[in-house]
């Protein structure tokens, strides 16, 4: 067989397997209040607080990746603010870079954060000033 032949596919294998190239340092990220537009949101967390992120929804921006959660606030007049902290998980592609790429380039996803991924739509439900939710006590309604 073709020694260059073997030589570009192996080259093709390992670099498809790879999430740094293959996906990047970065992912865009759709927030979203629900019916709510116009909240105001700051995103902060991820590695060593490299996100620090504000905006208006809805919105699609660029989050660098991270095995570190990232934090979501959004406010707006008439509503109460909402949080909630948003968790990464590995990416699929990691699997095929120890098969393929082995330990280095899994070592380079670690390292650049490109092996995690956030959720691709991330959703701050927000709620009216002074509209209570429900306390559930078991007890049957009269």
């Amino acid at each position: 067989m073709n020694i260059k032949l073997i030589a570009a596919l192996a080259a093709s294998i390992s670099l498809s397997a790879c999430s740094t190239i293959a996906n990047g340092k970065n992912q865009a990220v759709q927030f979203t209040t629900g019916d709510v537009e116009g909240a105001d949101c700051v995103v902060s967390g991820g590695r060593d607080g490299a996100v620090n992120l504000k905006f208006s929804t809805p919105a699609e921006v660029q989050v660098r990746r991270a095995k570190a959660a990232i934090d979501v606030e959004c406010s707006k007049a008439g509503y109460e603010t909402a949080s909630r902290t948003v968790e990464s998980k590995m990416e699929g592609s990691t699997g095929g870079n120890v098969v393929a790429g082995g330990f280095v380039g899994l070592g380079v996803d670690a390292m650049t954060g490109a092996m995690f991924k956030y959720p691709d739509t991330i959703i701050v439900k927000m709620k009216p000033v002074g509209v209570t939710t429900p306390t559930v006590t078991g007890e049957p309604i009269s």
